[in-house]
């Protein structure tokens, strides 16, 4: 992927953000990152962000381009480097996101960047982000999904608030069952008519046993056509624009209002 070129507001932003006196990284930890990607600090007495905008103005000018910016960024966003805080670390990252969208990128948990529906401004996100919860409001949307329509989450385009929703399908199934599998796995296990850890109904008729295997059924299909595509598919490939995140997140939701009919099946203990 061709890394796009960054304005001085935008690399201040991006020092600022690395450089913040309270969530941001340490002097002692910006020093090692900026030796481990070869990059001079002029100033190193400086307060954090203005010694990291410096490092960053050498490092454009002397190369021509922003790559040793974006290089610095996967330094400090590499896994690992969230283990001992993950909360700062994420924290960081969505904030540096926020930053990074403007020009149609962002760095994911993995420490890679990925393409994303560059945004003019952050007016534009919070737009955005009103209308498709004053839709999905309008549509009488399950609460559990609105909790996946967060800012961050919007911020990064409605492709996340649709992976997060199709996530929060099998996290409720988890927690009704007690199980600990995952996507179709799950629910076969969860809906199965024989033995069963959670009951749509009665199960005494056919009537009822379809109903319960069409639950399960559509569980799956959401898993595999939404959230198994989100999780494997690069951004580019999966455009998730405002009128299929509506269509999505209310099925989504019709699932969500589904599981508040359902009973769990108490288990015999042998």
């Amino acid at each position: 992927m061709t890394l796009p070129r960054l304005t001085s507001n935008q690399i201040e932003q991006i020092a600022r953000v690395i450089g913040d006196t309270e969530t941001g990284l340490t002097g002692t930890e910006i020093g090692h990152h900026l030796a481990q990607c070869h990059m001079a600090d002029p100033n190193p007495s400086l307060t954090k962000w203005k010694r990291l905008y410096n490092a960053f103005c050498v490092a454009v000018n002397e190369s021509g381009s922003a790559n040793a910016i974006f290089q610095f960024i996967q330094q400090c966003m590499e896994p690992a480097q969230g283990l001992n805080n993950i909360e700062r670390y994420s924290i960081v990252r969505l904030e540096l996101n926020k930053v990074l969208m403007l020009v149609g990128i962002e760095i994911k948990d993995d420490g890679q960047f990925y393409s994303v529906s560059k945004a003019q401004s952050l007016g534009e996100v919070q737009r955005r982000t009103k209308e498709l919860r004053k839709k999905l409001t309008g549509y009488g949307v399950h609460s559990e999904v609105l909790k996946c329509c967060r800012d961050e989450l919007l911020a990064q385009d409605y492709f996340h608030a649709v992976q997060e929703a199709a996530k929060s399908l099998c996290d409720r199934v988890r927690t009704m069952s007690g199980l600990t599998t995952d996507g179709a796995a799950l629910f076969n296990t969860a809906f199965a008519v024989n033995s069963p850890y959670i009951a749509y109904n009665s199960l005494r008729t056919s009537s009822e046993q379809n109903q319960q295997n069409g639950l399960k059924e559509m569980l799956c299909g959401v898993t595999h056509m939404v959230r198994n595509v989100t999780a494997h598919e690069l951004r580019l490939r999966w455009d998730v624009n405002e009128k299929d995140a509506v269509d999505i997140l209310t099925q989504i939701s019709y699932l969500h209002r589904l599981l508040d009919m359902c009973i769990t099946v108490p288990r015999v203990l042998l």
